[in-house]
């Protein structure tokens, strides 16, 4: 069982992205997800084709851009992925548990409100148990595009 803290978002009410802490937290985390997400879906080709399940450990520097370049956030995260086979999207909303439940949603920022657009995915195979590239794209917030992202992945082992 994991404790989830929120932090309050001055412009959730408004459906705006300002930049604040909780939003910037809350992209980072929603690029974090779309970054594994498709490193998830690329391990069986990355490992040659293998099948059952795959074992992958990823160093992902995680970084947002405003429109003009500038950065607003960054993070590194260390990551051990285990793939068996891929959740399609509509059974996983219709498990019991998913994400964002303890989250209060009139103060804070979810995952839900981020989408991401990927604009160049460039993965390689790093040894037996891991991959190295980039991924880039837009992040959009509320409907908006709130800026650029990329991630950068090497293998952590």
């Amino acid at each position: 069982m994991g404790i989830v803290m929120t932090v309050p978002c001055r412009s959730y009410s408004a459906q705006t992205f300002d930049g604040c802490p909780a939003c910037l937290d809350a992209a980072l985390d929603a690029v974090t997800q779309a970054g594994l997400y498709l490193l998830g879906r690329a391990a069986p080709s990355l490992c040659g084709g293998a099948e059952g399940r795959i074992e992958m450990s990823y160093r992902l520097n995680v970084r947002l851009y405003d429109d003009k370049g500038g950065e607003m956030a960054a993070d590194e995260v260390l990551v051990d992925q285990s793939v068996e086979g891929v959740l399609e999207l509509a059974d996983h909303e219709t498990t019991e548990g998913g994400f964002g439940e303890d989250i209060e949603p009139e103060t804070s920022m979810r995952l839900d409100d981020f989408q991401t657009t990927v604009d160049n995915l460039e993965l390689a195979p790093a040894g037996r148990d891991g991959a190295c590239g980039s991924i880039d794209g837009s992040l959009l917030g509320f409907g908006q595009v709130v800026g650029r992202f990329t991630v950068e992945i090497a293998a952590a082992r």
